[in-house]
Order: structure tokens, then sequence, then C-alpha cells
């Protein structure tokens, strides 16, 4: 069956069943929009709030502390199945609501556009909501209209479309309805087509809508996105391997524990509940808490630096990316034409500075800043550019400037507005338009004749070659031209040629404006570019110094690509890989190596994204991909990290990503990998402390059985600890500032892991001294006449006050924590006071003496406290640097 690009207009208007005239009756139009449903952009599965929440109580620590629950209950100790219950809740309902806030603030920013549409039934002429639309509805689409169905055009004027959203490409299309392929042509060269998702830049057109809502090609694509793997993030598997680390932990305990008590003819439920005592020991309850907060933490300051990130577990991803995959359109480069360089007569040569479409700019002369107005030749080139034109420059809402009419068009407008000329104040001021010749595919060059004072100006802009190719000038001047053009194309430029014929007397119909075309000099020429981004240079430079390889992709020309590439810094800019090539050598062995060496993808297709993601994931990469159109979503649905252009980017583009540049900066994406790295350190921080206060209590227990004595802490105190005082500590270790080396070491590699013998290691020592001091301490107050309350309540406050001292021992990898930044950390100041507090109440107030089973300590029992804290904090501090100072 033939596409409807492969058909004729009267092929089309049969089998959409409608009228070039008339259009649909208002009867069909309701028929075939309940059949079809609304031309809408359907919106990507969002997680539910049950799966949320399940995804929160579906967790290995949750499991332990029910099953803990479970045998106190059944041991009848209602304290401790409440407290354990109340340690299962908030690490559940914290990581729950964080996340569904998350999800909420990500909803308001992708809320779809409303648009409408011109559209033709019951023969009448009307604008519609695009939802509306229907399969045989006939659209009348006009410069500046954005396309909202797919459809095949049926009659059309010097009509062309900016398809980059869908390409990637920023060039006008030109659009006609005779242009019929026989075989089948990628999407790009369906010439006869327009498309969702597009905008009109020239002419008008009647188009038959033959796709709406998820059937056009935007549709399609994102449909494909609704696939989403379930691919872990570096995170889930750090904490993963954590999970399996407690499990063996409490296992290993447990059982050393009830062998200990068999062999000692201890009671079996003593050494059960003894055994339950460990597993709630072993259970850090507080690290999901910590960890959401963390994460979300690092979601809100990086929203505060316009990356607004969807899930946290994408958060810290992002500190692990090793390679940025760049879309260059709109990403690396403005997606706006800029003419950056203009050749006079036939040497005189001029540069322009600016941005994209922005009007403030200048020109320079040998790098000297000029006044156009002094010099006439110059202003009236750049006035021929501007009268021989139809685009206007508009600022949206956000302060953007954009281009209504060709892109290129759009560059000359913008660099008259540089030099004070605006075609509305030269039409003002007496220059009248009495004749043109739109531009077309066919000629490759616009006419116009402007009339001021009885004096008429033939001017004509255009491709280069066809321009010359009419110009009566010398074969010598013609000769320079030529040097000119092939300098400004080695610089990836577009090159436009502008012409004129002064005190033109020929005829004003288009026969015979052409025919009087053997007389035209060249003035000049512009070469454009798409210009790279103010700031790509700079963050390409601090990724590649972080060790991230930058790789960027396009739809260009290889040259074309290289040379951009070259300019914004991308190292090993001349290796390239065409699309042509990835589809030659995508099924060999060693594909996945060549793209890893490869820094540069030109006329790449959004299949060929898809497999450069693929690969470079293959090769153990963490990659981060960035794009704004259609075609860039389902690469950014596979990638690690799919970062999304927040103001150019497409609906579609954002639904795919896993982050959105509020700013479309390249730069943002940098700040958000050394957020990421910062929140990493921090998470190891945070862990390194959680952990190790487990063990201390562990080590504590297990010596205290092997040794046959009585327990030295209560299961309530245990929960205290990890759920009261370690708690406020840790979440503010979250708030520690960057070390001074992160973002002058490498990605971390996947062997640089949470759990890695160098991170367990200073977690055992740490947990063996501590807990060793612990175990003194309660072995030397045995020799006392103390009850077991007042022992358990010393050795309860000396785990509070170490482990809190143990904070100087984590906050810094390579050095002690106590310096200039501890106190600039005021939440970690703030936490340790207050646990400190906590900490005394929980021994002096009556309530919870009762509550806890505590008492309240004489002061020299204060001063071993303190004095073995000391000792054991000195000992380890020791112990970390002469290991790993480096």
């Amino acid at each position: 069956m033939k596409e409807d690009y492969q058909i004729s207009i009267e092929e089309t208007i049969e089998k959409f069943d409608t009228d070039r005239k008339e259009g649909l009756t208002q009867e069909t139009v309701d028929k075939r929009l309940e059949e079809n449903g609304r031309n809408e952009i359907q919106e990507g599965k969002k997680t539910s709030p049950w799966k949320l929440l399940w995804n929160n109580i579906n967790d290995l620590i949750v499991y332990l502390l029910l099953a803990a629950a479970v045998i106190s209950f059944l041991m009848d100790d209602l304290a401790e199945t409440i407290a354990i219950l109340l340690a299962l809740l908030l690490a559940v309902l914290t990581g729950f609501f964080t996340e569904l806030q998350a999800q909420k603030s990500v909803e308001s920013l992708q809320s779809m556009i409303y648009t409408t549409i011109t559209v033709i039934r019951d023969g009448q002429t009307q604008t519609i909501d695009a939802g509306n639309i229907v399969p045989g509805d006939v659209l009348l689409l006009r410069e500046g209209d954005a396309i909202a169905a797919d459809g095949r055009i049926i009659s059309s004027n010097n009509f062309a479309c900016i398809e980059s959203a869908l390409t990637g490409e920023s060039e006008a299309v030109e659009k006609s309805a005779d242009d019929i392929s026989e075989e089948e042509v990628p999407l790009g060269d369906q010439q006869n087509m327009v498309f969702s998702g597009t905008a009109v830049t020239r002419g008008y057109a009647y188009v038959i809508v033959t796709e709406t809502g998820m059937e056009t090609e935007v549709g399609k694509i994102s449909g494909m996105l609704d696939e989403t793997s379930d691919e872990k993030t570096p995170l889930d598997i750090e904490l993963d391997k954590l999970s399996k680390a407690i499990i063996v932990a409490a296992f290993i305990a447990g059982v050393a524990v009830l062998v200990a008590g068999l062999i000692t003819d201890k009671p079996f439920v003593e050494m059960i509940h003894i055994a339950i005592i460990l597993a709630v020991a072993a259970i850090p309850e507080a690290m999901p808490a910590v960890e959401t907060i963390t994460l979300s933490k690092g979601m809100n300051t990086m929203a505060q630096r316009k990356a607004l990130v969807k899930s946290l577990p994408a958060v810290e991803t992002l500190g692990a990316t090793s390679v940025i995959a760049s879309d260059k359109t709109g990403t690396l480069t403005e997606n706006q034409m800029m003419a950056s360089e203009l050749v006079l007569g036939e040497k005189t040569h001029y540069e322009v500075t600016g941005e994209g479409y922005d009007p403030h700019g200048s020109v320079k002369k040998d790098g000297e800043e000029i006044v156009p107005e002094n010099n006439q030749d110059l202003m009236q080139f750049i006035q021929s550019g501007v009268l021989c034109n139809t685009a206007h420059i508009d600022q949206n809402e956000d302060g953007q400037y954009e281009v209504v009419g060709d892109p290129t068009d759009g560059a000359l407008v913008t660099l008259g507005k540089k030099v004070g000329l605006e075609r509305e104040e030269l039409e003002n001021k007496g220059f009248e338009k009495i004749a043109e010749v739109p531009f077309s595919s066919e000629n490759k060059y616009m006419i116009v004749v402007y009339e001021k004072d009885g004096k008429r100006q033939l001017i004509i802009k255009g491709s280069f070659d066809v321009i010359l190719g009419l110009a009566d000038q010398t074969q010598e001047t013609k000769d320079n031209l030529q040097q000119q053009n092939e300098m400004f194309a080695a610089k990836g430029q577009r090159v436009i040629a502008i012409a004129s014929i002064e005190n033109y007397d020929g005829g004003l119909t288009e026969e015979e404006m052409k025919s009087s075309l053997d007389s035209l000099k060249i003035q000049g020429l512009v070469g454009i570019i798409d210009p790279p981004r103010p700031d790509a240079y700079e963050s390409v430079e601090s990724a590649q110094n972080a060790g991230i390889k930058v790789k960027m992709i396009t739809g260009d020309h290889p040259k074309t690509a290289s040379i951009i590439a070259k300019d914004i810094g991308i190292a090993d800019y001349e290796k390239i890989t065409t699309g042509k090539e990835i589809d030659a050598q995508v099924d060999n062995e060693n594909f996945a190596e060549v793209v890893d060496e490869t820094a540069v993808f030109a006329r790449v297709s959004p299949e060929n994204k898809m497999q450069i993601v693929s690969a470079l994931k293959k090769e153990s990469e963490v990659v981060s991909m960035t794009g704004d159109g259609v075609n860039d979503a389902p690469a950014l649905n596979d990638a690690n990290i799919g970062v999304a252009m927040g103001i150019r980017g497409t609906e579609v583009a954002k639904e795919a990503s896993d982050m959105i540049l509020t700013d479309d900066r390249f730069g943002t994406i940098v700040d958000a990998v050394k957020e990421g790295r910062i929140i990493f350190d921090n998470i190891k921080k945070y862990v390194s402390f959680l952990f190790a206060c487990n063990m201390v209590e562990i080590i504590a227990i297990f010596v205290s059985v092997v040794f046959l004595l009585p327990m030295p802490i209560a299961p309530l105190h245990i929960l205290f600890l990890n759920l009261i005082i370690d708690i406020a500590p840790a979440m503010s270790l979250s708030f520690e500032p960057a070390e001074d080396n992160v973002m002058a070491r490498g990605p971390r590699s996947k062997k640089d892991s949470l759990v890695n013998r160098h991170f367990l290691t200073r977690i055992v020592f740490s947990g063996v001294i501590i807990g060793l001091s612990a175990f003194a301490l309660f072995w030397i107050l045995l020799n006392g006449n103390q009850s077991s309350e007042y022992l358990q309540t010393a050795v309860f406050t000396f785990m509070a006050v170490a482990q809190l001292m143990h904070i100087f021992n984590v906050r810094k990898t390579n050095s002690f924590g106590i310096d200039r930044s501890f106190f600039q950390n005021k939440a970690l100041l703030g936490s340790i006071a207050l646990s400190i507090a906590l900490q005394l109440v929980a021994v002096y107030a009556p309530f919870m003496n009762d509550l806890l089973g505590t008492e309240p300590l004489r002061f020299v029992t204060w001063l071993g406290i303190l004095g073995a804290a000391i000792i054991s904090t000195v000992i380890v501090g020791l112990f970390n640097k002469i290991k790993y100072h480096h």
C-alpha cells in the first residue's frame, strides 16, 4: 500500500472523503472525532501514588524491620514493636511524599500548550482548537503558523517549513504539492507533506489532514517513550549492594550469637530476642529517609540553578556521568541563523558579533569595532539585505528573539537591526516596494524592486553560485568572489550573495525582471551560521577537564560538523563518523569501540542516536544525552540521563528526559554534574557514618554475648540512637560543601562503589574501635554496684557521644573534619546541638526514664564517657590519616 506522500492530490481527496474547497461537514467531523479521538499527544505514563508507595515499601530494610516487629510482637514486647513500626513508617513515608511532590512539580512544567489552527469546514474558514482536528480536514497554513497535524499539501505558493523539531536541522524545507515520490523516502525528503510539531516559515498552503494525535510522526515517537526500561541507576546498584551487606552482617552476627548462646546453655528464646536486637542494630533505619532528603535537596539545588530533575535517583546519576552526547542544534548552537561575516566588493572583509536573532551586536574590521554609518558601501549592502526580505524578528514573553519567516532572512533582518536599519522605517522614509519575485527552490533567489525619489533599484538575494552565474562582472572579479565563497564555506558557513541594478529601468513583471538580470553587480557576500551558544566553549572545557567525554551529534555535513566542534573546543574533533557509516558498522563486534572513540557524529538519524547511546552504555559509560527536538526523544529516553531543553525543547523531548534545562544552557549540565558529584560524596559520608554507628552497636552486643555478660544496651536504646540521635547529623552531612577536587578528578568508575574494600575497611575499623570502647566502658562499670539500667544508660550515652564525634572522621575524605568549613555548615552545628539536647532529655527527663528504662548519670560517669569517646575518635582519625591520606 502506498504512503500518503506517494499518491496524487485526487487520490488523497478520495482516500479521506473530503472536498478541497468545502472541507468536511460538521456532522462528519463529529463522527471522526469520536472514532479517532482528540488531536493530542498522550502524556507518558506517570507513576501512580500507589506505585510510588509500593516502590518505597518494597525495600529490604523495610522487610527486615517488619520481621523484627512481628517477632517482638509475638514476644509480647509492645514498646519495642511500636518503636520498630515507627522506624518502618519513617523509612517508607519520607521517600513517598518527597517523590510525590517531585512528580507534581514536573507535571506543572510539562502541561500541553493550547494552540489554534485555521480550517475549512462547510465551506467556511474557521479558527478552531487544534485538538479538534480530524483526518480529512482541510487546513489553511500561513507564514508563522504552528502545524498541529500531519497532512498532504494540495496547493501551495512559495511554501516552506522549519522541521528542526523532527529532523534537527534549522534550515527551511521547500514544500510543493506536486512533488510525488514513487519510492520510499525518509521524512525529511517528503516534500508534499507537513508534520505536526513543525512550523511555516514562508508562503501559504492548503493541506488535507492525514494523521492526528498519536498517529502523527510526533505521536509515534512519543509512543516509543512509554517503553521505558527498568534499568537501575548507579545509586540503585550501590544501595542494593549495601542492602545485601546489611543482610550478611545481621545474619553473621545473629548466627554467632545463637551459637555462643547455645554453647553456654543460654535460653533459646532469650537468644532469639538478642538476635532481633542485633538485626535492629544492623539496619540503618534512617538511611532511606536521609537518602531521600539528600537527593530531594539536590533536586531543589539543581532547580535553583535552572536544571529541573524529574526523579530522585537521576540527581545522583548525573554525578557518575562519563559521556555527554550532545545534540548540536539548539544545545551547543543557538538554533538561530546569524550573519557572522561579510565581504563587500571583492575583498573588503567584516566580522559581525552577537547571538542569533538578538539585535544587539556590532560590526568589526580587522578586529576593531567600526561605526557602520560612516561606511556608505557597507550600509548600502546591509540595506539591500533588509529590503530584499519578508521576515521579521519578534521578542516572546520569555525575552527570547524569534524569527517569523525564513531563518536566513531572519539573519539579514537581525544584521540590519545591529546597524540601525529596519525595513518598516526605510519604507516610512520613502522606499516603496513596487515589484517582487518570491524566493523559490527552482530560482534559488528572491528579487525586489524599490522606488524612492523617482529612482528604482532592483535587488536580488540568493545562492552564491546562481547569482555569480547571472552577474555582469569580470572573470577576475568572479574568481576573487569565488575565493571568498570558499573561505566562508571552509568555516562551515552558508553563503548568501546580494546583488543589485542601480537606476533600474526595466519592466516589473517576473519575466521582465528576470530578463534584466544580465546587468547585475554583486554588492557582496554574507556568511551565515547557526552560532555556538555563548557558554558552549567554556562548558565543554569544564566537562573535559572533569574527565567527561563530550560528543557532538548533528545532521550537518561532516566537514561543517567538524568545524563547529573545533570552534567549541571538543577534543578529537577530527574523529568523525557519519550516519551512513553507523548503519554499515552497527552489527560489527567493534562498533561500540568505534563509537567510544568518535567525537563527532554527522548526518545521523534518530535511530543512529539510539545506536550511539546503546553502544556507549555497552562500553560501560554513564551517558547523558542532550537534545530539544522530537527526533532526540528516543535517545533521551534510552540514555542514563536524558537532558531536554526547557525553552526551545519540544514537549515530547521534555516527556522523554530525566532532566530539563530551564535556561537551555549547556553549562547548566556541567553544573548539574558537579552537584551530582557533591551528592555522591555526601552520600558516602552519611552512609559511612550510619553504618559505622550500627557497627558500634553490633560489636558491643556481640562481644558481651561472647564474654557471657548481660546486654550492654536495650533494643529501644538502639532505635533511639538510629532514629533520633543519628538522623539529624546524617541529614546535615548532605549540606557539606564540595571537596576541593570535585571537578578536577575524573568520573568515578563503576569499581569506585560504595561497597568497596576501602570503604568497608573504614566502616569496620571505626565500628570496631568505638564498639570495643563501648564494651570496655561497660566492663569497667560492671565492677561497681550500679543497676543494669544505669549501666545500659551509660553505654547508650557513650554511643551517642562517640557517634556524634565520629562526624569529624567522615566529613572530610582525606583529613580530619574540624576546620573552617565545619563552622560554615550551620545545619551540622545545629544537628549536633539538637542530638546532644535529645540525649540529655533521654537520660534526665523522668518520663523518658520510664519509657526507655534509663537512669540519670553521675558526673564521674560523664568523665569516663567523654574520655573514652575522645580516645576512640583520635584512634580512628589516626588510622584514616595513616592508611588513606594521599
